[in-house]
């Protein structure tokens, strides 16, 4: 490779280099002029400034949005988390109501009526007790025909089979009874706990050892029934604020995700912030490198001086390094102009000598042509000759 092309290479190089120390050392300049507008008695405005303000109060603000998209996917993980939550306790809690509606229903069903204190429960519990009574009945019905068929012994491999499959059928039915025997009782239960809640026989008083809210009837009841009532009443209260709790907890993951949809989703919105942040602050840079080119006076700029006004002694080293930096970039320039401008030539000489060549073989060329034509033209003078001479014999 030629030295010189080498050496424009490497001065490019060079060239970048410091193109980027000279764009960094005027952006910082720049940015600390900027800065100082604040510090300045009275009031300095000049047409960059405008648009400074208005480009750090755009990041400003996209980077507020950005925290608050953050804030809403943290509560919306939050709300996800305490909505699973509240949704186990939720279950957990109707479980424990529909157990203990069942051990009040069955107190219910199997209270003896027409006795006494449980006297109070007849009327409430009279249109169940016979279906309460026959599907107990049943029940009892299919555990002795089930434990009466396993009893059984002897009997071939036939015999065998059937009392399985009777088993099977027996099983079966049993299991549906009992569920429905379960359901009617829970279904007793949860059904006088809404009467007693609602009834006007009943009133609310305060247990004075257990300091909590109970309902008893107003008549002498059975305590066992009364107090798990009261127990029932607490759980009940205390599923309604649980699934409060959850549906506020759901309206309000609701209306977070619906502006999600609505803006294209939080990952979505955050990446547009931040490529809005980078769009402006690229523009903050190119702002800062401007008025740092102009303080520096170089490239041409004339420092204007509401300008000089912000430039500090403290500056001096780093306007003299912009400087330093610029002259050499140009000088490099230069060098570079000239060192092309020998290779042009260089090349303009080789070009000219490559076409004086081509124009030497084409006169030769020509040269060749004409002598073949003076030596074509002979030979036909010579035949014309010979021509005469032959019709002088004719």
């Amino acid at each position: 490779m030629d030295d010189r092309k080498r050496q424009i290479n490497d001065l490019e190089q060079q060239k970048r280099e410091q193109g980027i120390f000279l764009d960094t050392t005027l952006i910082r300049l720049g940015e600390g002029l900027f800065g100082r507008i604040t510090d300045l008695d009275g009031d300095l405005t000049f047409e960059e400034l405008a648009a400074y303000r208005k480009l750090q109060n755009t990041i400003a603000d996209s980077e507020a949005s950005i925290q608050a998209v953050e804030e809403l996917i943290r509560r919306f993980k939050e709300l996800e988390e305490n909505i699973e939550v509240k949704e186990e306790a939720n279950t957990a809690c109707s479980k424990e109501l529909a157990v203990m509606h069942g051990r009040l229903g069955k107190l219910l069903l199997d209270t003896p009526h027409g006795l006494g204190e449980s006297s109070i429960y007849t009327d409430f519990c009279l249109p169940y007790r016979n279906q309460a009574e026959a599907l107990y009945t049943k029940v009892l019905s299919l555990e002795e025909r089930l434990s009466g068929l396993e009893e059984r012994e002897g009997g071939n491999v036939f015999t065998w089979i059937g009392k399985g499959a009777q088993g099977l059928v027996l099983r079966s039915f049993l299991t549906k009874a009992q569920d429905n025997l379960e359901q009617l009782r829970r279904t007793v239960g949860e059904r006088y706990t809404r009467h007693a809640h609602e009834g006007a026989s009943h009133k609310m008083i305060t247990d004075e050892t257990s300091d909590s809210a109970a309902y008893r009837h107003e008549g002498a009841g059975n305590p066992v029934i009364e107090e798990l009532c009261a127990t029932i009443e607490e759980k009940r209260s205390e599923a309604q604020e649980i699934a409060q709790y959850l549906a506020d907890l759901k309206e309000e993951k609701k209306t977070i995700s619906g502006g999600f949809n609505a803006e294209g989703g939080p990952l979505k919105q955050i990446q547009a912030y931040k490529n809005q942040i980078t769009h402006v602050r690229d523009e903050l840079k190119a702002l800062y490198r401007r008025i740092g080119t102009e303080a520096a006076s170089i490239n041409g700029a004339e420092c204007r001086e509401i300008i000089a006004l912000l430039v500090k002694p403290e500056d001096k080293e780093i306007l003299d390094s912009a400087a330093r930096t610029s002259r050499m970039m140009h000088d490099d320039e230069v060098t570079i102009r000239k060192l092309q401008a020998s290779l042009d030539i260089d090349d303009e000489k080789a070009n000219i000598a490559k076409i004086r060549k081509a124009i030497q073989e084409k006169k030769e060329k020509i040269a060749q042509l004409e002598k073949n034509i003076m030596e074509f033209e002979e030979e036909i003078q010579y035949s014309e000759a010979n021509i005469e001479k032959l019709q002088e014999l004719l």
